[in-house]
């Protein structure tokens, strides 16, 4: 009976794993991802509002899995749990990819009338929850031929593998939802702005303000870039009809989709790109995260992250944190370089962040 009950498991996994095989990498999806395709931000419609839920609830679910994921991985580090405890939490995981990849088909089903952030969030999370279920198959395949045996590392770097997929998935969908609040504020802004220009009189010093607008416009589409981050930092400078992007960026698709966004401004005859993209380590990682709880955590700075676009960019590169935004004091400024100092793990903290409103 046992092992029949372990056949059931294992297939149940490995048969959602079969149905995202091939889903769409996150690195191939280009154009659609412009801003410029992102005029709505907030769900209007029965399939927006569908699609919403549908996110909100696949987040739910990613962060129960990843809770169970950790709880495994505890197991790891103690003999005393048995081959039952950890087929109990892996039934556990195995049951919410199920419901996840419920939720994924039904997405798939209202797709063409979601909102364009949320068929792009539903084509990135797509393959993040196929490697959810591979490595929570790969796991409870090992668990079984190991039974009764010590534990391998390919049985913890699976269920390791599949606490990060689960995180990311929940990133993913956080990160998309945020920027259909941020785009949504911007839409307003872009609106008053695009009031006063109209009301403002042509023949007043025609050449600056072209200049002020194209300013503006690249300024307005870097800010509504769905993956740009407080883990990231873009600057631009603009001669003429030519704009240099710089910066500092823990994404491709995020240098990829800036340049595409801002060539495609009406006015901008060439784009020269310095952006700079931050190599991959969990490490960083875990630094990133951490001093953005200590800095954004603190009381005094906790204002900063209601911003549309939170001010005090945080940028993590081999263990080194450069600060850089603006903020309202310099108070707040020692504050900030004393918070990211306090993260266990960071080598040195460089802090360029300015002074102004």
């Amino acid at each position: 009976m046992k092992k029949t009950i372990r056949t059931i498991r294992f297939l149940g996994v490995a048969l959602l794993a079969s149905q995202f095989i091939g889903a769409t990498n996150v690195d191939s999806i280009r154009g659609q991802e412009s801003s410029a395709a992102f005029e709505q931000a907030m769900p209007a419609t029965p399939a927006q509002k569908e699609a919403d839920r549908l996110l909100r609830q696949i987040s739910s679910n990613a962060a129960v899995a990843a809770r169970h994921a950790d709880l495994i991985q505890s197991f790891t580090r103690n003999p005393q749990f048995q081959y039952e405890t950890h087929a109990g939490e892996l039934t556990s995981v195995k049951n919410v990819i199920n419901a996840m990849g419920s939720d994924l088909r039904r997405l798939q089903e209202i797709r063409p009338g979601a909102l364009p952030w949320q068929q792009l969030a539903l084509d990135r999370i797509q393959s993040l929850v196929a490697g959810m279920a591979g490595h929570a198959t790969e796991a409870i395949e090992r668990l079984n031929q190991e039974r009764g045996e010590l534990l391998s590392q390919g049985y913890r770097n699976s269920v390791a593998n599949l606490y990060s997929y689960a995180s990311q998935a929940r990133k993913v969908i956080s990160v998309h939802m945020d920027y259909a609040q941020h785009r949504d504020r911007l839409n307003r802004l872009d609106a008053s702005v695009s009031e006063s220009v109209t009301n403002a009189s042509a023949a007043a010093q025609p050449v600056q303000r072209a200049a002020h607008s194209l300013e503006q416009l690249v300024r307005s589409e870097l800010l509504k870039l769905p993956y740009y981050s407080v883990f990231d930092h873009l600057d631009y400078q603009i001669e003429g009809n030519q704009v240099t992007l710089n910066g500092l960026v823990s994404s491709p698709t995020l240098k990829d989709d800036a340049e595409w966004a801002v060539r495609n401004l009406a006015g901008v005859e060439t784009v020269k790109s310095n952006i700079q993209i931050l190599p991959l380590s969990p490490n960083d990682d875990r630094i990133r995260l951490a001093a953005y709880r200590a800095i954004y955590g603190h009381s005094t700075l906790m204002r900063y992250q209601l911003n549309p676009q939170p001010s005090i960019r945080i940028i993590v590169m081999n263990g080194h944190v450069t600060l850089m935004g603006t903020v309202g004091s310099n108070m707040d400024r020692a504050i900030a370089h004393m918070q990211a100092n306090s993260v266990p793990g960071v080598f040195t903290v460089t802090n360029h962040l300015q002074i102004g409103s």
